[in-house]
């Protein structure tokens, strides 16, 4: 069988992918969406880098391709076309990658998710400010990794911000947590959960940034909520992080194609085992 990894093709995680296939006595091999070639010749669209025919796979697992969402996405819609295994597939359906999407899909199943607002231009503010209390958090519509993640303590805060920033932003309630909880999931399994605590001095509590963890006991809600947060997004493998506030569980958001590096260190179990298994297993039973 032949696997091949695309998108992030030099990390950790990658790395424990590669591992895994090899184990299991299977062929792998790597591609940049940079290196993307597409073509249109004689009413034929092909997909072609660096000398690889990217058509002659068995399965295909998408890792952190967000840089080149759209090509990614216009490959996985042919791989698709074509009856090919893709982790996730999704992506070359109706994946739309913005957190405006995700928090439609969550509230739309039911699931409590912090009060969110989007603002696409200055003048917007101005129509549901009254609804805000603060402090806020403020994030890119398209952010991940917690980058360009803002706390804002007052309305001129936040307003000075707005006009300097023009972008698409989301304004969301802060909620008083001392951190956040990183459940994973691949396909129906929950495999397991860390508590992430917030960064000293910070209010993000994500493992890119150096936020301190430990296990954390799963319970039958947990498990619950996090595999009804990733059938909303319509993923295989997913990251979803929770946090517990004002007396229930919110789902803060839903992440495809998640690290694990922190997550198999405290729990010592290893995700990209359990996504090669799922992926063979879907192949066979095509």
């Amino acid at each position: 069988m032949k696997f091949l990894i695309l998108g992030a093709i030099d990390t950790e995680n990658t790395k424990d992918l590669e591992l895994e296939i090899l184990k299991k006595g299977h062929e792998v091999a790597k591609v940049n969406p940079k290196d993307f070639l597409f073509s249109v010749e004689n009413n034929e669209f092909n997909i072609a880098a660096s000398g690889v025919n990217l058509l002659n796979f068995d399965i295909y697992l998408l890792r952190g391709y967000n840089i080149s969402i759209t090509e990614t996405r216009i490959f996985v819609e042919k791989l698709l076309s074509l009856g090919k295994i893709v982790i996730d597939e999704v992506v070359g359906e109706q994946y739309i990658p913005s957190k405006l999407f995700e928090a439609s899909c969550l509230s739309r199943v039911g699931l409590n998710h912090p009060k969110t607002f989007s603002i696409l231009k200055e003048e917007s503010f101005d129509l549901f400010k009254e609804k805000l209390d603060y402090p806020v958090i403020v994030k890119p519509v398209d952010g991940q990794k917690g980058q360009d993640m803002y706390k804002f303590e007052s309305e001129d805060q936040l307003n000075i911000f707005i006009k300097k920033n023009q972008r698409g932003w989301l304004i969301q309630e802060c909620l008083p947590i001392d951190g956040d909880v990183r459940v994973f999931v691949v396909g129906s399994e929950v495999l397991g959960a860390i508590k992430r605590f917030t960064v000293e001095g910070d209010f993000r509590s994500n493992a890119s940034l150096g936020a301190n963890a430990k296990e954390f006991e799963l319970t039958e809600e947990i498990k619950e909520i996090a595999l009804k947060a990733k059938e909303a997004m319509n993923c295989e493998v997913a990251g979803v992080d929770l946090a517990w506030s004002k007396e229930k569980w919110y789902v803060i958001e839903v992440n495809f194609s998640p690290q694990w590096q922190k997550f198999k260190e405290i729990t010592g179990l290893n995700p990209a085992e359990k996504i090669i298994e799922y992926a063979i297993g879907k192949y066979n039973n095509k």
